[in-house]
C-alpha cells in the first residue's frame, strides 16, 4: 500500500513538474512576444517621426532595463533622434510634428521631454549577465564612438580613452561574426588615431565592402593607403570618395589628398589639377591655396600671380600668411617680386593699421635677410609706428623689432 502511494504521488509530482515547466514556457514566450511587439511598436513609431511616444514604449516594456534587446533599442533612439544631450547621459526627445525636421531644432532651446539614460554602465552590467550577447559588445562600441565625435575631447574622459573602449568593445564583437560597415569604419578609425596605418586597412576594406557608398571609409582607407606607400591605391581610394562626398569641405578635402599622393609621386601638373578642383569646390581655403601657389611656381605658371593674390587676401593681418609667402618666394629665388607685390598695397590698406604694419614689417624682414640694412629698418621703424596705434607697449611685436634693430 506504501510503494503503491508513493507511485501514485511521483505521478502526480511529475504531472505537476510538466505542467510548470509549460507553464514557464509559455510565460517566456508571451514575455519575448510582448517585447518584440514593444519593439516593433516603437519602431513604427520612430518611422512617423514620434521619438518621445517610442522612449515611452520601450520604457514600459522594460522600465529597469534587463531586456538586451530592448535596451539596445533605446540606447539607438537616443543616440539618433535626440533634439538635445547633456553628455549622452539625459536625453530630450520630441514627437515632431508634420513638416518638422529633427537636425533643425537639434541644439535649440525649448520645453522637451528628458529622459535620463546612461548606455555605458547600463549596457556594461548587461554584458555581466549576458556575455555572450555581442550585440551589446557592438553597441557600447557605438556608443563610445558617438561620443567620441561629438564631443571632441570635452567629454568625461579623455579622447584616447574613448577611442580605445570603441575599438575594444567593435573587435570583441567582431571577433564573433557581430559587425557592420559602421564598426569596422570605427575599428579602422582607431587604429588610424594610434598610428596603426597597416593594420587599419583590412577593416576599411571590409567597411567599403558592406557598404560602398559611405564615403568616408574610403577616405580613410587612402589615407591608410598612403601612409604605408601605397600611392596608386591610395589616389583609387580617395577618387572615390571624392565623387561619393556631398558637403564642400569633405569633397574639398578628398581632392587635396588626391593632390597630395601626386606630390609624392613628383607629378606636379596632376597635383595642381586637383588642387583647382577643391579651390573650385570650397573657394579660399588655405589648406588649398598654399600648395597651389607652391606648384604654380615650381611649375613657373603665370598663374601663381593670381593666387598670390587670393592667399594674401585670406587674412592680410596674419603673420602667418607673409611667413608662407616668404618661404615659397624664397625658395623659388623670387624674393625682389614678393617686395613689389607687398609695397603695392600699401595703398590699398592706407587705413589699416594693422595691414599696413605687417606690410612694412615683412618688407623690412626681406630687406634684413638680403642684408640691405639701411631700408630694413626705415621700414621696421614705420611698423613700430604703425604698431603703436594697434598694440599695447607690451606686445611681443615690439620686442622682435627692436631685436632687428639693434641688430642692424
Amino acid at each position: 500500500m506504501k510503494d503503491r502511494s508513493w507511485v501514485i504521488m511521483h505521478s502526480l509530482f511529475k504531472i505537476f513538474k510538466t505542467q510548470i515547466f509549460a507553464l514557464i514556457f509559455i510565460f517566456c514566450v508571451a514575455n519575448v512576444f510582448a517585447q518584440n511587439k514593444s519593439i516593433e511598436e516603437a519602431n513604427e513609431l520612430i518611422a512617423r517621426k514620434k521619438y518621445e511616444s517610442a522612449i515611452n514604449i520601450l520604457n514600459a516594456a522594460d522600465p529597469n532595463n534587463e531586456n538586451p534587446d530592448i535596451v539596445i533599442a533605446k540606447t539607438n533612439l537616443f543616440l539618433n533622434y535626440f533634439v538635445s544631450s547633456i553628455m549622452h547621459q539625459m536625453f530630450a526627445l520630441k514627437d515632431l510634428e508634420p513638416g518638422e525636421e529633427l537636425m533643425k531644432i537639434r541644439g535649440s532651446e525649448g520645453n522637451f521631454a528628458m529622459f535620463l539614460f546612461s548606455p555605458d554602465s547600463t549596457i556594461k552590467e548587461l554584458i555581466k549577465k549576458f556575455p555572450d550577447n555581442y550585440k551589446l559588445h557592438r553597441t557600447l562600441g557605438l556608443y563610445y564612438h558617438e561620443v567620441q565625435l561629438k564631443y571632441n575631447g570635452n567629454w568625461l574622459v579623455p579622447d584616447s580613452v574613448l577611442v580605445k573602449e570603441f575599438h575594444d568593445y567593435y573587435l570583441i564583437a567582431y571577433d564573433h561574426e557581430v559587425f557592420d560597415y559602421w564598426s569596422l569604419y570605427g575599428i579602422g578609425y582607431a587604429k588610424i588615431w594610434n598610428g596603426d596605418y597597416k593594420n587599419a586597412i583590412p577593416y576599411f576594406v571590409k567597411s567599403t565592402e558592406l557598404r560602398d557608398d559611405y564615403p568616408s571609409s574610403h577616405y580613410n582607407l587612402a589615407y591608410a593607403y598612403l601612409y604605408t606607400d601605397q600611392q596608386e591605391k591610395a589616389i583609387e581610394s580617395a577618387k572615390v570618395a571624392l565623387e561619393l562626398y556631398e558637403y564642400p569641405d569633405y569633397k574639398a578635402d578628398a581632392a587635396r589628398i588626391i593632390a597630395v599622393i601626386f606630390r609624392e609621386l613628383d607629378q606636379d601638373n596632376k597635383a595642381l589639377e586637383y588642387l583647382i578642383a577643391a579651390d573650385t569646390i570650397q573657394p579660399d581655403n588655405y589648406y588649398t591655396l598654399k600648395p597651389m601657389l607652391e606648384v604654380e611656381m615650381e611649375l613657373n605658371l603665370e598663374s601663381y600671380k593670381n593666387t598670390t593674390r587670393q592667399f594674401f587676401l585670406l587674412a592680410p593681418g596674419n603673420p602667418t600668411i607673409y611667413q608662407d609667402l616668404m618661404k615659397i618666394y624664397w625658395n623659388n629665388i623670387k624674393e625682389d617680386e614678393l617686395l613689389g607685390f607687398l609695397r603695392s598695397l600699401h595703398e590699398e590698406y592706407i587705413n589699416d593699421n594693422k595691414v599696413n604694419g605687417n606690410l612694412y614689417f615683412y618688407i623690412g624682414k626681406i630687406h634684413y635677410d638680403k642684408e640691405e640694412f639701411d631700408i630694413s629698418k626705415e621700414n621696421f621703424e614705420k611698423a613700430r609706428e604703425l604698431f603703436k596705434k594697434v598694440y599695447e607697449p607690451d606686445h611681443r611685436v615690439f620686442k622682435v623689432i627692436d631685436s632687428y634693430t639693434k641688430e642692424i
